[in-house]
């Protein structure tokens, strides 16, 4: 039991705040009691060798554990032989089963529990008492089948007095008593058991004793007749069977539990309570993907509970060294086999056998391991029937199977996963290079099999570093095969389950797993497949069922780690080309489809942005409207990253013009998600696109690296952004009409928004009003005058920042107010938030910071209902730098750490490093000018984000497209 069992049992509800120290020191100074007696036992030859010298009580997880056999515990030899009784009983062995009764009753010696506190006791009490009862009655019963009429009356008598409300044991008194020749008393013994049920308890005799009294009325001559107490012929051939096998010692055949476990203490908890407390016939399930640690979670288990099941253990293996399921005849065998029967003597018939083995265990307390089970029709034969047996299964899946409880594995939590790697290399290794193991824990997937794997590579070869084998699994082309050692190969485990995928669901585990998804829903799966959403629901589920997939909400699945590279890896040799390319193309569509669907369900120019996009078969995923549409763009990031790597890497014009159409559409979010994480894929599709694709692709994968890059980390990321930008310039002209396609118009109108952008962030005032004057100019030739008050607005933002416009500021605010209403009236919410930002900058830079700041206050109520962080991040260390200048500098430092908050989830490093800034230079000022580390570290670490920009500290604008 738990502690926290322990104090609810003792305390109930209202247990002292010293209740689990209390219960510490009982279990204590308990412990040390039963270990000197249990030394004295077998010093004194009342033990056997099997207990050995271990103590009583053993401690597990957050709780005990009583290690003592059944026939040491008096309520569990008292319940064993009740059982025992009734068994011989029903097999016509009254005498033997009184006799064994008599013993059963003389080991008690007053009241159960008698004095003990506590729900638990009370509890306890009660079904002891019960017990207790009905073995009195079941005694008294035996003892007139076996001819004791006289005497048993004293004794019936005497079992009245403690139970005189048991019908039973007055009606045991009235059959004695007419068997006895004493058929008046046998009557008055009614009456009495009449008055006594109708004035105590308000109840009237039952139908059993009314009859009685009839047949005693009658003078019923069929009540003289004593059983026959040497029936034999009656008892089933199995017991006999049974009754020949000599005594043998209790099977013991649970494997060693590995000497490297590692972790499950919650599982080992969990399963210890329901296979060791009072459930009948406990049946345990542990169920998760090859290599996840079930078998040794059930010898961990199996282990801790042997005390509970001193008549042994059976444990098998049922899969064959092929990985095909075991027949049940033939594991039933090895039971019976160790259980005595000789080998001749087995019954032929899965189901003989079953029935024997159930005969077998009837009277004993039996633990059964049945480890890889195949499914429920291989385990239902080997399950016991005996109440006392319990059987601990390891699956894996087997949701049909009644259980107490099921316990279904994932991999180990990081910090155990470095504790494996540690127990099977060496803790020098972990101490040496901790950061390095725990990436190689990750890399792994956490998963038991691969980190033994991992740990006894490095064991084998101690002058490698940590590093070194890190490097070697970053590559997944060799990622399975450096998972291995000697015969010791995750390969192998995720082979067993492939093999028995039928041929429709091996396609689909192949194919799902190309695009390589963070996450993927049913429509993806079923756009990729190119079968109906429901047919491919069942699939997915059926992978899920054979532990290929996992599911962490309804109708979203995903790939453990290893089982994706598994899983490619296979699909690169059985699919062929054509097949991995459509598989890539389809992916990309269904991505692009989906990254336009929201688009249009939030940005105001969605329907130009995506007027041009190629055809696509697919219409997407149900994205949602307004913050939903956001809310989703921000979850599929990754995968939008993911499919476009792989488009890129296919050598397929079409997935490559598609994920760089996805990819155009990605900066519309720039304000709700990190960007920078698309850069890879950004970079990659431009090459692809050079390589494969028309230059109208080329063009467009440049503006789109331009942009993403942008919101990059890597030290040239502003360089890099900057010369795709004017790549796309190149290749599309300065200044194409509309006429000349939608799609260059606004990439090269974009564009220059974005050089603007880049210019000023850089301090060339005069390039970026360049760039944004000519955005206005193409904004103009469109007609659409939210565009036009869009690229305004950067033009103002531009102006606003430039020193060189300081004695303009107040014709700046006056038009930021003009901008303001237009787009109040276009309800553009992005940009009504730059723009006031804007006309509060104006007044900062013109000295009136308590005015900016009041005005910064106004606007980030907006920017959050927005759900724009980085309109947030930007207004709320704007405000901070305004509020310090008004001497107000905790209220600075307040805003300066929410902005840092903020812009740590952008992952833009010019918003960090201007929000490390302001926290700085505002901790500084709270000081009184002392810097002291913490400032002195936002402050560093502001300069070291200027310096990966290539920026001076401090200079920068943050505007927008």
């Amino acid at each position: 039991m738990t502690i926290d069992q322990l104090v609810d049992g003792l305390y109930d509800d209202d247990p002292p705040a010293s209740a689990r120290r209390v219960i510490v020191n009982y279990v204590h100074r308990l412990r040390t009691y039963l270990d000197r007696a249990h030394a004295a036992g077998r010093e004194g030859g009342a033990e056997s060798d099997r207990d050995g010298g271990a103590t009583v009580i053993g401690t597990m997880a957050d709780g005990y554990v009583l290690r003592l056999p059944a026939e040491r515990v008096d309520a569990l030899l008292f319940g064993r032989l009740t059982l025992r009784a009734r068994r011989a009983a029903a097999q016509g062995d009254s005498a033997y089963a009184a006799s064994v009764l008599k013993g059963a009753l003389g080991m008690w010696q007053g009241p159960a529990l008698a004095g003990l506190p506590g729900p638990y006791a009370q509890e306890q009490r009660r079904s002891l008492a019960e017990q207790r009862a009905s073995a009195t009655e079941h005694h008294l019963e035996l003892s007139l089948a076996c001819g004791r009429h006289e005497e048993v009356v004293p004794e019936i008598l005497c079992a009245l007095e403690a139970y005189p409300y048991r019908e039973r044991l007055h009606g045991a008194l009235m059959l004695a008593l007419y068997r006895s020749e004493r058929s008046a008393d046998a009557l008055l013994a009614y009456d009495h058991a009449r008055q006594v049920l109708a004035d105590e308890m308000g109840i009237d005799t039952g139908p059993v004793l009314d009859e009685l009294h009839a047949a005693v009325l009658a003078g019923d001559r069929t009540l003289l007749a004593v059983p026959d107490t040497a029936r034999t012929a009656a008892v089933p051939a199995e017991v006999r069977v049974r009754s020949a096998v000599p005594a043998l010692r209790a099977p013991a055949q649970l494997p060693a539990v590995p000497c490297d476990f590692t972790g499950r203490h919650e599982e080992v908890c969990t399963l210890v309570a329901a296979l060791s407390g009072h459930t009948s016939h406990p049946v345990a399930v542990i169920t998760g993907m090859g290599g996840v640690g079930k078998t040794a979670l059930a010898l961990r288990t199996g282990h801790a509970v042997m005390g509970s099941f001193p008549d042994g253990q059976l444990y098998a293996e049922l899969r064959t060294p092929c990985g095909a399921p075991g027949a049940p005849a033939d594991v039933l065998a090895g039971f019976l086999t160790s259980l005595g029967v000789p080998h001749e003597r087995l019954p032929a018939s899965l189901s003989d056998r079953a029935a024997l083995f159930r005969t077998l265990l009837s009277d004993r307390a039996v633990l059964v391991v049945l480890d890889n089970a195949a499914g429920v029709a291989q385990v239902e034969p080997l399950l016991p029937g005996a109440d006392q047996c319990a059987v601990l299964v390891t699956a894996r899946a087997l949701a049909a199977l009644p259980a107490a409880v099921k316990v279904s594995l994932k991999g180990l939590d990081p910090h155990d996963s470095v504790e494996l790697i540690g127990k099977v290399a060496g803790i020098r290794r972990i101490e040496e290079e901790p950061d390095a193991v725990a990436a190689l824990a990750a890399a792994s997937g956490h998963l038991p099999l691969a980190l033994r794997a991992i740990g006894a590579r490095l064991a084998l070869r101690p002058a490698w570093p940590v590093a070194t084998l890190l490097s070697r699994m970053s590559d997944e082309a060799r990622l399975l095969g450096e998972l291995r050692v000697g015969e010791l190969t995750v390969e192998a485990v995720f082979e067993q389950s492939y093999a028995q995928l039928s041929p429709q669901r091996a396609r689909a585990f192949l194919a799902l797993s190309l695009p390589h998804c963070v996450e993927f829903g049913v429509k993806g799966a079923a756009a990729v497949l190119e079968l109906p959403e429901r047919e491919v629901e069942d699939v997915l589920e059926a992978l899920v069922d054979a532990v290929l997939l996992e599911t962490r909400a309804p109708g979203r699945y995903r790939y453990h780690d290893l089982v994706g590279a598994y899983a490619r890896a296979t699909a690169r040799v059985e699919l062929t080309d054509e097949e991995l390319r459509q598989v890539v193309r389809r992916a990309a569509d269904f991505m692009c489809a989906s990254v336009a669907g929201a688009v249009l369900a939030t940005q105001p120019l969605g329907g130009r942005l995506t007027a041009e996009l190629r055809p696509r078969r697919s219409a997407g995923e149900d994205v949602g409207t307004g913050q939903e549409a956001v809310q989703w763009m921000r979850r599929a990031l990754p995968t939008v990253a993911a499919v476009a790597e792989q488009a890129a890497g296919s050598g397929d014009a079409e997935a490559v013009a598609l994920a760089v159409d996805g990819l155009m559409l990605a900066p519309c979010f720039e304000e709700s998600v990190p960007l920078g994480m698309l850069a890879p894929a950004a970079t990659a599709l431009v090459r692809a696109a050079v390589a494969y694709c028309d230059e109208d692709v080329v063009g467009t994968a440049h503006y789109a690296a331009g942009v993403i890059l942008k919101k990059h980390s890597s030290l040239d990321c502003l360089d890099r952004s900057r010369a795709h930008l004017l790549k796309a310039l190149e290749i599309f002209g300065e200044s194409p009409a509309p006429a000349d396609g939608l799609r260059p118009f606004l990439a090269v109108l974009f564009t220059h928004a974005m050089l603007a952008h880049l210019d000023a962030m850089c301090a060339d005032f005069s390039s970026a009003r360049a760039h944004a004057e000519r955005s206005v100019e193409m904004a103009m030739v469109t007609g659409d005058q939210g565009l036009v008050t869009r690229r305004r607005t950067l033009l103002l933002q531009i102006r606003a920042q430039d020193p060189g416009s300081r004695g303009d500021l107040a014709r700046i605010r006056a038009q930021c107010r003009e901008l303001a209403d237009l787009l109040t009236s276009g309800n553009d919410v992005k940009w009504l938030i730059r723009v006031m930002m804007t006309e509060a900058d104006t007044l900062l830079y013109g000295g009136r910071p308590a005015e900016a700041a009041a005005l910064y206050r106004q606007v980030l109520p907006r920017a959050r209902t927005t759900g724009h962080a980085r309109n947030e991040t930007e207004c709320l260390y704007r405000l901070a730098e305004a509020l310090l200048l008004t001497g107000d500098a905790q209220a600075a430092v307040d805003h300066a750490r929410q902005a840092l908050q903020g812009a740590q989830l952008t992952q833009e490093h010019l918003l960090m490093a201007r929000s490390h800034q302001a926290l700085g230079r505002a901790l500084q000022a709270v000081r009184a000018g002392y810097v002291d580390g913490e400032a002195a570290g936002h402050l560093e670490k502001a300069a070291e984000l200027y310096r990966v920009l290539g920026l001076h500290t401090g200079s920068g604008a943050a505007v927008g497209q």
